[in-house]
């Protein structure tokens, strides 16, 4: 598969200046930068937090006097139709960074012209932006600070409101496996993607697919070819044991996470963790749940997310 090369269009009035950083670098993970542009009203003051990123970062500003309510989003859309159209550049993948719902119609436009469309916005980011690319990642995934203050993702086709093991469960039965059912990662991964945009392991305090698939080992199992760097496979178990249900109380709960303190230390936990019936329960401090272990808390990890465990199948006690 060939390189992304990306032209980077950002909305300046719809994203704050300080994800910049973290902005770049998630696309630089994905291919090269060719064309960056930040498109905004220069001269109003609420931009003004642009302007010392911009003697850091190679971006071009795009000054668009707001003579309408949506001037600096047509800008954006006549420029991104310029680059595909005249082909003076050689880009083959666009990043849309904002959160305007209004932008899904330009998503569709670039991907009928071969374009691969990533998206970057906010948690809340309505859906058909976020269906309208081939992938979306979420400003609060990328910013420790924010992630633990912001809200859930909404729409009942997000992610973030699906327990992660239907999420892989769906990619596999979506994909062709071999005889014996394995099915490789890396295509379970797209599969996952092509229903899932914005499918993230982070939104569910994970590094990445491989280590979803190692914290469930009840419900799937992994295999490599043993090589550097090594191939995986993997197939879900089809007739899980059972496991031994724990009690434990409510330490803290935050918009669409929390955290149980339980005999052994503290488990990690998502609304989607939780039974549908149980999924709008206001959750507060010292409320007694039941839950099965996923991952046992490790407390020599370096990290939160090593020394947390993880818990499923979480049920209020009344």
């Amino acid at each position: 598969m060939p390189e992304h090369r990306f032209a980077v269009l950002v909305d300046g009035e719809n994203m704050s200046p300080r994800y910049l950083s973290a902005v770049m670098a998630e696309i630089n993970r994905s291919g090269e930068i060719i064309v960056c542009r930040v498109y905004g009203d220069w001269t109003d003051p609420r931009m003004s937090g642009w302007k010392e990123l911009l003697q850091i970062h190679p971006i071009r500003p795009i000054q668009q006097f707001r003579y309408g309510q949506n001037a600096t989003d047509g800008a954006l859309i006549m420029d991104a139709i310029e680059l595909v159209s005249t082909n003076r550049t050689p880009v083959n993948a666009f990043c849309i960074v904002s959160s305007d719902s209004d932008y899904y119609s330009l998503a569709l436009r670039l991907r009928e012209h071969g374009m691969f469309v990533m998206g970057i916005g906010r948690q809340g980011t309505k859906s058909i932006l976020v269906r309208s690319c081939n992938r979306f990642v979420y400003l609060e995934n990328l910013s420790v600070t924010s992630a633990t203050t912001g809200s859930a993702p909404s729409g009942t086709d997000s992610p973030g409101d699906l327990p992660v093991e239907e999420i892989v469960l769906a990619g596999y039965e979506a994909s062709d496996e071999d005889s014996d059912g394995w099915l490789l990662l890396a295509h379970l991964g797209q599969a996952i993607r092509r229903e899932y945009p914005d499918f993230d392991p982070r939104s569910y305090n994970y590094t990445n697919l491989l280590d979803i698939l190692r914290s469930y080992p009840d419900l799937f199992e992994v295999r490599s070819n043993d090589k550097t760097p090594p191939v995986y496979w993997m197939r879900p178990i089809s007739e899980n044991k059972e496991q031994r249900r724990k009690v434990g109380v409510i330490k803290r709960f935050v918009s669409n996470y929390g955290f149980i303190r339980a005999e052994g230390g503290d488990y990690f936990f998502t609304r989607a963790n939780l039974s549908s019936e149980q999924r709008r329960t206001q959750l507060k401090p010292g409320m007694k749940v039941s839950f099965v272990e996923i991952k046992a808390p490790d407390p020599n990890g370096e990290t939160s997310a090593d020394r947390n465990g993880r818990a499923r199948e979480v049920e209020v006690i009344s």
